[in-house]
């Protein structure tokens, strides 16, 4: 249908005005001053007013259609860049594009912007010895089905004021008319710290148990001797799964002549550690429950809020564990365990797919 003539928008802005913005009764209104002629949608009211205050024009103009002007040279030019790793914004500043148009280019060539996973440095010598422990952990898994849930993961990490902020993860919802201008702090003058210990063993977490900020040879010894065998004392293990099998990582107060002493004698030669009677594969984060799950579980929900003081920190770290303790499951030390050194065999010892 025609648009309107500017005689007929004029007493449609009229009527919108003596309803005084209700565009139902504009309508109804229109109606009964002008019976002869075609009554118009009661949008049209607020979108004539709208127009007309706008632009100060009252005739509908169509929207100029911008069709995309393809240029073979052009979008042969923005994909030809051999670096993965140039951003579009070069690649149109180099070409005197809109970055909208390299964007376009690239979407349309089916290509996708993957984000970098951080991983553990490797040294050369840790290929083989990350395949080698692999190796014996499936080994031990196939001779001895309860041998995996019979790993007594431990290890020590440090909480802080500051603690992680994800953006990407972070979200505040509202309307999207209403920006709240949130901030949240991330550096302090005020600085604190808690140094954690914990453990898993099957589908048990134990802790958290708090360590002295220091961890050294004779505080190491100290909590080995006296504290670990109360944590342990309310899990429930049963002597037919086989002995424990105690992992340590190669960190100086774990690696002490009194400490491999006593868990010698201890766990006998059933213990992980570095150059021990079972060889713990170095710098091997991705191969140890605690650290592809526990430690950044856990973080991650004490972190959800802003730290104010150390009591407020540990409050938050115990709560976290609460609720981990509940999300733990055996797959995490058996089922995951095995996907991982099948990953790492693959990956002859390099940094593999976690996901």
């Amino acid at each position: 249908m025609a648009a309107y003539t500017t005689e007929e928008y004029a007493d449609i802005v009229f009527a919108y005005g003596r309803a005084n913005g209700n565009t139902r009764e504009a309508q109804r209104i229109y109606e009964e001053q002008y019976p002869n002629r075609r009554v118009p949608h009661h949008n049209t009211f607020a979108n004539t007013f709208r127009r007309l205050r706008e632009t100060g024009n009252l005739n509908f103009q169509k929207p100029r259609i911008n069709r995309r002007q393809y240029d073979v040279a052009v979008d042969e030019n923005v994909i030809r860049d051999e670096d993965p790793t140039t951003s579009t914004r070069k690649v149109a500043t180099d070409l005197n594009i809109s970055t909208w148009k390299a964007w376009s280019v690239v979407k349309a060539e089916g290509r996708h912007p993957f984000h970098y996973t951080p991983v553990q440095g490797l040294l050369q010598a840790d290929y083989e010895r990350r395949v080698k422990f692999c190796r014996f952990l499936l080994l031990a898994d196939v001779e001895n089905g309860h041998f995996l849930r019979s790993i007594l993961w431990t290890d020590e990490s440090t909480f802080t004021r500051a603690g992680i902020f994800n953006q990407h993860n972070l979200h505040y919802w509202e309307n999207k008319n209403v920006n709240p201008h949130l901030t949240r702090a991330k550096s302090f003058q005020t600085r604190f710290s808690v140094n954690v210990w914990t453990d898993v063993i099957g589908r048990h977490l134990i802790g958290p148990h708090y360590l002295p900020r220091n961890l050294n040879r004779d505080n190491n010894l100290h909590f080995l001797q006296n504290d670990l065998p109360q944590l342990l004392a309310d899990i429930p293990i049963f002597n037919e799964d086989g002995p424990i099998v105690f992992q340590n990582d190669g960190c100086p107060a774990h690696y002490r002549v009194a400490v491999r002493e006593f868990l010698d004698n201890t766990f006998s030669n059933s213990w992980i550690r570095r150059a021990g009677p079972i060889a713990w594969a170095p710098r091997s984060p991705d191969l140890t429950p605690l650290d592809f799950y526990v430690w950044g579980r856990s973080k991650e929900l004490v972190y959800e809020v802003e730290i104010d003081n150390l009591d407020h920190l540990i409050q938050r770290i115990d709560a976290a564990f609460l609720t981990v303790r509940e999300e733990m499951r055996l797959r995490l030390t058996t089922v995951e365990m095995r996907r991982r050194c099948r990953a790492c065999i693959r990956a002859r010892g390099a940094q593999f797919q976690q996901n």
